[in-house]
């Protein structure tokens, strides 16, 4: 088992002092390849007429063994008749949307044509889709490089070329359309479309690859490489062999990541590794020496640290370097950096120090350059706004507005409280590091956080401009619990105790009835593309809030053979999971309510309705929708909803592990955990990652394992004695 620790360490390690980028490709990259074998599930096909296009439920087919980069490309084969007209979209992920060309950029692919009928009047005109325009189509021909059939041709655009084209603009799509006319058949295949800049490095790759690594557990091989300081780099293409002597390309990886998770075939069985650099223009350098590994079953114990491991990772490696805070995504001029999610990070390094996946100088002095860079950063009765640009310090305000935001501010506050409890070594850096957090906390006026009428209930955010601008209040079991515990465990500005009936155990009325009739889907698109729970309590935009109406969050509620105490929720159960990140729900000893019980019943009310719905699986241990619409609409299972239930149901969220890493691992699992979202009726899976699911995991299964983060909360100081207070009062008045 020792050796399995070291093994794991050498995954989450590597990397931490790079920024690295999250996504598993460039977000320059539209398309190098389908996550999902036989279609690419973020194409669109429309055609009408006598013209075709091939498609499964209107996605284009994929190829998996002919690519120009592994492991696969695109397969377009189409009729362009004369009364009739066709178009196909390569539509960009969420994560890519923030990527801006420039105009000295080239629109770059590669094609092969298969069919010796196609010529070059008959190749698919191209465009681009921008959020409310699109470009004129042009002609491929022109752009090709040496015409010819059944070999990869570059096709390289300037940008300049495109009329109607909004530079500023982020892309949503590229568009291959009809051109000219032809009742006959034709096929061609797709690859690697991306912008790149005019001028790459052209250093020529001489020296071989370096591969310093490869470790087998179960079937995942994790490969590590040394990457040397050549601006010519573009890629570490991976070649895999199971006789030593053929070897097939599997992968590849942008230079951002130092080490990756190969999925392999077999358990038992020996694989052969090499890797080479490939360049801007796709030449590849020498082979690295190759290294032989031999898979092996792992315990269940085992795989719960592989995949627990790769969830902290995901934090290890993507934050701003000059911060330290976490990146939500990347961007060509700005560092944008997330508070609140930087709480989530700080929590998950603490599990991997613990579990001995990161080094604990390593997480020290990470968790002090978050520290210092908020020490000095721009606050209001010291709560931060919830984004910053990391590189110059200064707010980032979303929708032109100059708020702070005192969710995003607790779960920062909360979590350096819990890393104070944990570097508690009598050196210099953690003591050091204990005062700074200390003095944070200190510094936050919760008595100036209060909606008007009230002393005893917060509101969500205050602006920095204009003093009477009126907010949402804070309220329900969701992260306002943790808010208001901090508020009211303050060493020199806390609320009254009285928070705790008035504050947490009331909703505002707007948020009580507009928000819980919302679709899921709504709910998580909004909180996904503002990147904050923030938005969850006024969802319409209502704002400012002219009066404050606050009703009861008790409202029982019997199904599915369970008793709900808050009434039905068609919302994520993350955010009940949220507040017990850091909060053991037996510590809550309130007469009414048995917080365990209440959201074990949650939990089982989901479970028990997904099963009967079904998402496409006939194991009842895939569950947890992130997105259900009606009968013609898609399911999305969200992979952190089931295995993070383990913190109060072991078995079921074991069970859940440990099925969606058996039955999905090899599209679904990767060097950062589980992606964002698996929709098994339409084969699709995300090709990006949630931090507050990848948080989830690393956290609540340590949890349910150790206590680890229950127990360093339950013994700060402040809130050790708030509770004790809190609740020998509650009992003595009953």
């Amino acid at each position: 088992m020792k050796f399995f620790y070291q093994l794991i360490l050498l995954l989450t390690i590597v990397g931490t002092s790079t920024f690295n980028g999250y996504a598993d490709t460039y977000p320059e990259v539209i398309f190098d390849n389908s996550l999902v074998k036989g279609v690419y599930a973020k194409s669109n096909v429309q055609y009408d007429g006598g013209s075709w296009v091939e498609n499964l439920n209107r996605h284009l087919l994929v190829s998996d063994t002919l690519f120009f980069t592994p492991g696969n490309a695109l397969s377009l084969s189409y009729i362009s008749a004369s009364d009739g007209n066709w178009s196909v979209d390569l539509r960009y992920s969420r994560q890519k949307l923030n990527y801006q060309i420039q105009p000295s950029d080239f629109l770059v692919l590669k094609i092969l044509v298969k069919t010796e009928n196609t010529k070059e009047k008959t190749l698919p005109r191209i465009g681009i889709l921008q959020r409310d325009s699109e470009t004129d189509l042009l002609d491929l021909s022109p752009f090709l490089e040496d015409f010819d059939y059944n070999t990869w041709i570059n096709v390289k655009i300037p940008i300049v070329k495109f009329k109607n084209l909004m530079i500023k603009e982020p892309i949503t799509a590229i568009r291959l359309a009809q051109h000219g006319t032809s009742n006959q058949l034709h096929q061609l295949f797709i690859d690697q479309v991306e912008f790149l800049p005019k001028n790459s490095s052209q250093v020529k790759l001489s020296s071989p690859a370096i591969l310093s690594s490869a470790i087998a557990y179960d079937k995942q091989v994790h490969l590590q490489w040394q990457l040397p300081l050549t601006p010519s780099i573009r890629y570490i293409k991976i070649y895999r062999s199971e006789d030593n002597k053929e070897f097939i390309p599997v992968g590849i990886r942008p230079i951002s990541m130092q080490s990756c998770l190969d999925y392999v075939p077999d358990l038992n069985k020996t694989y052969f590794y090499k890797i080479a650099w490939v360049d801007y223009n796709y030449i590849e350098s020498p082979f690295s020496t190759v290294k032989e590994v031999k898979t092996k079953r792992l315990n269940e114990t085992e795989l719960l640290d592989l995949v627990q491991g790769a969830h902290v990772n995901y934090f290890t490696e993507n934050y701003d370097i000059n911060s330290g805070m976490y990146l939500p995504f990347r961007m060509k001029e700005r560092a944008i950096v997330s508070v609140k999610e930087t709480g989530n990070a700080i929590l998950s390094l603490i599990v991997g120090v613990e579990k001995g996946r990161v080094n604990r100088q390593v997480a020290l002095g990470r968790i002090s350059r978050i520290v210092y860079f908020l020490s000095n950063a721009q606050n209001r009765f010291g709560i931060f706004p919830a984004y910053f640009d990391g590189r110059t310090g200064l707010p980032d305000y979303r929708n032109a507005e100059a708020n702070y935001d005192v969710l995003a501010t607790s779960s920062m506050i909360e979590a350096l409280l819990v890393a104070r409890q944990y570097f508690t070594k009598d050196e210099e850096t953690e003591k050091d590091l204990r005062s700074r957090i200390t003095k944070l906390w200190e510094n936050i006026r919760w008595n100036e956080l209060l909606a008007n009428g009230y002393s005893d209930v917060l509101v969500e955010k205050v602006s920095g401009i204009d003093s009477t601008k009126k907010y949402a209040t804070l309220g329900g079991i969701n992260e306002s619990l943790n808010a208001y515990l901090l508020a009211m465990a303050s060493p020199k500005h806390a609320i009254p105790m009285s928070a705790y009936e008035n504050g947490i155990k009331h909703v505002d009325l707007a948020y009580s009835s507009d928000y819980n009739k919302m679709d899921s889907l709504v709910r998580d698109t909004l909180a996904m593309i503002k990147e904050t729970f923030r938005l969850a309590f006024n969802p319409l935009g209502q704002e400012p809030f002219s009066s404050v109406n606050r009703v009861s969050i008790l409202k029982d509620t019997s199904m599915y053979g369970e008793q709900l105490k808050f009434g039905y929720a068609r919302g994520s159960l993350l955010d009940f999971y949220k507040p017990f990140f850091t909060i053991n729900p037996s510590l809550l000893k309130d007469p009414i309510i048995d917080y365990e019980e209440t959201i074990r019943s949650y939990i089982k009310v989901r479970k028990r309705r997904d099963n009967e719905i079904g998402v496409g699986s006939t194991n009842s241990d895939i569950w947890g929708f992130y997105q259900l619409n009606d009968s013609v609409g898609s399911y999305r299972i969200n992979p952190a909803i089931a295995p993070s239930s383990m913190f109060l149901l072991d078995n079921d969220g074991r069970k859940s592990v440990l099925a969606l890493y058996e039955n999905y691992g090899e599209i679904f699992f990767t060097e950062y955990g589980f992606r964002a979202w698996l929709d098994l009726r339409n084969d699709d899976v995300s090709d990006e990652y949630f931090a507050t699911n990848q948080a989830a995991i690393a956290v609540c299964l340590e949890n349910a394992r150790s206590g680890l983060i229950w127990n360093l909360y339950k013994e700060i100081p402040e809130v050790k004695v708030l509770l004790s207070k809190l609740f020998n009062e509650s009992e003595n008045s009953n």
